[in-house]
């Protein structure tokens, strides 16, 4: 999934500014990389050799370091424990029979059937464990499902260190370190806790790699800035809400992150699906009937979408291919299937943030009838 990664971009220019070790090698002999060697469709020529701070020796920064500490702690992302709990069940005892226990639960005989897998109602032992089945959307006309609350965590650390420009040259005050993330938190569903915790602890993995990767790249060089002066460092991660029903809950984040040696910030679309019944994140193929030629049919209808977008090209053929690898950022929504791409694998610049809607009733034979997608299918119909 989407939620870890740098942008392949980033890691790559980072990886590039590590390159230059300590030695004090002259500037106009520093390697440089651009672009366009990168990728060769790509119009843009903009240089990045590794940034150099006259007279700048790697050295440790503990008091920069126990700043970053300070901002993790400000932000107050506590661990969240979760237990691995499965769906909720019933014991069947003595008396019991499969429309006396559905009614219980204010569900059907052919609900309980369904959900665990039985071919006779009147097939019941005493001690036997039956999973209770949870409402569908149908059922109760679609609710507007769990309450969402947008927290926002920020923090802003002065490195205490003189900034300097692309020209190298000092730009005036000290550069900061920035950090602003807007996540969604879910109360109602039983298994929110879960859903909660795990969004958490991505952020705070998130915030944490990127911290320790800027203290890194100061500490070997310094606050030295391709762009935005005094702020050129820092993480955006916005989320925002596809999908929020009892059952589902489906969320994306823009995720942009500007770096010492990027002349301009990357950006990154990440996904999450969570099944809120299981409080477990889901993937792509639990969408489909496993039986269908699902993967051939949804890479066929993603790369003519996609033929129609600016800044595709012929990577998209690969990068959109019949490999489940492809397809694993996805959103649910009442109107469509949205998929998001990983930077740079279906074409070149532009591609970082693109996302296609594919309607539902176009993959209509594939979908699981009994999954997901038939029921919202069912529900914008």
């Amino acid at each position: 999934m989407l939620f870890c990664r740098l942008s392949f971009l980033a890691l790559l220019i980072v990886a590039i500014s590590s390159c230059g070790g300590t030695e004090e090698t002259p500037q106009e002999n520093a390697v440089t990389t651009t672009y366009a060697d990168l990728f060769p469709e790509n119009i843009s020529t903009t240089t990045l050799p590794t940034l150099e701070i006259p007279g700048w020796e790697p050295r440790e920064l503990p008091e920069l370091e126990q700043k970053t500490v300070e901002c993790l702690s400000k932000i107050g992302i506590e661990p969240v424990e979760t237990t691995e709990e499965g769906p909720q069940t019933v014991t069947v005892e003595s008396g019991d029979t499969l429309g006396v226990i559905a009614k219980r639960f204010e569900t059907t005989v052919d609900e309980f059937m369904r959900a665990n897998s039985m071919s006779d109602p009147n097939k019941l032992k005493v001690g036997q464990t039956l999973i209770i089945p949870r409402k569908r959307s149908e059922e109760r006309d679609f609710p507007d499902g769990p309450t969402v609350i947008t927290q926002d965590l920020s923090c802003n650390i002065d490195s205490g260190l003189a900034a300097y420009g692309p020209d190298l040259q000092p730009i005036g005050g000290s550069g900061k370190i920035e950090v602003y993330v807007s996540w969604p938190r879910i109360e109602g569903p039983r298994e929110s806790p879960k859903v909660n915790g795990r969004i958490r602890g991505l952020i705070q993995v998130e915030i944490k790699t990127f911290l320790e990767e800027i203290i890194r790249n100061i500490e070997r060089s310094g606050y030295a800035c391709r762009a935005f002066v005094d702020r050129c460092m820092w993480l955006q991660d916005n989320y925002e809400v596809m999908l929020a029903t009892d059952e589902y809950f489906s969320i994306r984040s823009d995720r942009r992150i500007l770096l010492p040696n990027l002349v301009s910030f990357q950006s990154e679309i990440r996904t999450e699906t969570f099944d809120l019944s299981t409080g477990k994140p889901m993937t792509i193929d639990q969408l489909f009937n496993p039986n269908s030629a699902w993967l051939t049919a949804l890479s066929e209808v993603a790369i003519a979408k996609l033929a129609n977008k600016e800044w595709t090209d012929e990577r998209m053929f690969t990068g959109a291919g019949p490999q489940i690898t492809n397809f694993s950022r996805f959103n649910l929504t009442k109107g469509g299937l949205v998929l998001s791409f990983a930077p740079f694998t279906v074409g070149g610049a532009g591609t970082n943030d693109m996302s296609i809607t594919i309607p539902y009733s176009q993959l209509e034979a594939f979908w699981d009838v009994s999954g997901p997608v038939a029921m919202l299918s069912r529900n914008s119909s």
